[in-house]
């Protein structure tokens, strides 16, 4: 029996398009990403196993992970980092110290190219948050969004997350939410990962708006505050003693569920909460890949004589092409090898595809 299958657009693309790769499938982590009981236990637990992150931050950022905690600090929580085995990695603001403007725009870059030359960590995520930076000039956002685009050319294996900066009560209009909407654009135009911070304190649980209302970082807007008041409606789904940084608890808590929202996303969820129990691989062609994490080179055992040529081909986990061999029927009786000790660690995709079938399995090079 075959296997039911969900996999990412980005990889639904890549078995669809006649010009592979030519496009990829943005990630956008915003207000919608915060309904933490959609997300599948399965993903979250895959995106445990791949991923080990260094985040670069200073006080704004540490929201992020003060929702992490909290989740994570839940009796019998799915949702643990930093816990040992079967936890996620967190390397949190210590290989990569600052942010995006601290202590000035280029520096994060420099500190990320330290690190991943050197990567003893075994990184294989990148995030970087602002402090209060991204309200700059559109020269400042450009050479920001440069840099990051470059070092995803560079680091292939690396998933690389981008993010907005936070509200400053400027409203809609104001230089804040312009350079954000430049953020955005770039992410939806070149699929990229976004972890769209501004958004996200942009509304409360219930999807009420209030960037209109010049909302700030503190969940203040013209009237009042948002978090309070949908704690005061909701106490039992809040917790308001945690020490959130220059916010409310409620808007940290929000981002931590949007955190494992987006980290199940690039494990391979499609973000569709009926794919509950179903899985990345497929097996229309059986396969196996050994050693699996990969060290150097790569093999790949059909498990049955093709009829066809077999297309075989290397990918990141962003969609960008490393490697493609094409090989008669004959050949693909014996083991199919890759030299991959040239790429970095990180998560990469193998697409055999020979006639009008095809396979994808994921895997790991670790050094």
């Amino acid at each position: 029996m075959k296997t039911k299958f969900c996999i990412p657009s980005l990889i639904l693309f890549l078995m669809l398009s006649s010009n592979l790769f030519s496009q990829k499938s943005p990630i956008i982590i915003d207000h919608n990403c915060c309904k933490i009981a959609l997300v599948p236990d399965n993903w979250v637990t895959s995106a445990k196993n791949i991923y080990r992150i260094a985040y670069g931050h200073t006080s704004h950022g540490s929201q992020l992970v003060t929702g992490m905690s909290l989740l994570s600090g839940q009796t019998g929580s799915i949702y643990k980092y930093n816990a040992g085995q079967g936890s996620l990695y967190l390397n949190d603001a210590s290989i990569l110290p600052g942010d995006l403007g601290n202590p000035d725009r280029t520096s994060w870059s420099a500190s990320t190219r330290s690190v991943l030359n050197n990567n003893v960590n075994k990184i294989n995520m990148v995030i970087w948050s602002w402090c209060g930076q991204v309200d700059g000039s559109y020269s400042d956002i450009a050479t920001y969004l440069n840099l990051m685009n470059q070092l995803e050319t560079d680091f292939p294996g690396i998933v690389f997350v981008y993010m907005t900066g936070h509200l400053n009560g400027t409203g809609v209009n104001g230089n804040v939410n312009q350079r954000n909407e430049q953020i955005r654009k770039f992410c939806r135009d070149n699929g990229k990962v976004l972890f769209d911070f501004a958004d996200i304190e942009s509304y409360d649980p219930d999807g009420n708006y209030f960037l209109d209302k010049a909302a700030d970082d503190g969940c203040n807007y013209t009237g009042g505050n948002w978090a309070a008041e949908w704690c005061k409606k909701n106490p039992n789904l809040c917790n308001t003693t945690c020490s959130c940084a220059h916010s409310e608890c409620l808007n940290c808590q929000q981002k931590g569920k949007a955190f494992w929202w987006m980290m199940a996303r690039v494990a391979g969820w499609p973000g569709n909460p009926e794919s509950v129990n179903e899985h990345l691989a497929i097996d229309d062609i059986g396969f196996d890949i050994s050693p699996n994490p990969i060290t150097g080179t790569m093999e790949i055992n059909l498990t049955e004589q093709p009829l066809n040529t077999v297309s075989v081909t290397i990918a990141s986990s962003m969609g960008i092409i490393l490697n493609h061999k094409s090989i008669s029927p004959i050949e693909a009786q014996s083991p199919i090898l890759f030299d991959l000790s040239e790429l970095s660690d990180g998560v990469y995709f193998c697409w055999i595809n020979s006639g009008n079938r095809s396979a994808i399995k994921k895997f790991v090079v670790i050094r």
